[in-house]
C-alpha cells in the first residue's frame, strides 16, 4: 500500500503547472506508479483510482489549496490537465477564502 503524502497548505497562489505537478505526484503515490508514467490527458480511472481514493484526493486538494472543493471534482474534471486548469482558474477567481493582512 502506498504511503500517504503529508499535505501542507500552499502559501502563494498556485499556478496551473504547480497544481498539475502536485496532482501527478499524489496520484502516482496513490496508485503506486512512477510519476513520469502519469499522462495528464488520461482519465483518472485509467490509473485505477477508485471512488474512495478520488474523494480522498479531493480532500487533500482542499487542505493543500485551503479552499472548499467538491468531493466530485475528480469526476467533473477527470484528467490532471482539466482539473489543474479548473482549480487554477477557481483559485485566481477568488474562491480562496480571504486572508487578513
Amino acid at each position: 500500500m502506498a504511503k500517504k503524502i503529508k499535505v501542507i497548505p500552499v502559501t502563494e497562489p498556485p499556478t496551473e503547472e504547480t497544481i498539475r505537478t502536485w496532482l501527478v505526484a499524489n496520484i502516482a503515490n496513490v496508485v503506486n506508479m512512477d510519476p513520469g508514467k502519469i499522462d495528464i490527458q488520461q482519465t483518472f480511472d485509467n490509473y485505477g483510482l477508485d471512488s474512495l481514493q478520488a474523494v480522498s484526493l479531493s480532500g487533500d486538494l482542499e487542505t493543500w489549496l485551503s479552499m472548499e472543493i467538491s468531493p466530485t471534482v475528480v469526476w467533473d474534471y477527470p484528467t490532471v490537465e482539466l482539473l489543474a486548469e479548473h482549480l487554477s482558474k477557481t483559485y485566481v477567481n477568488g474562491a480562496k477564502p480571504a486572508q487578513s493582512q
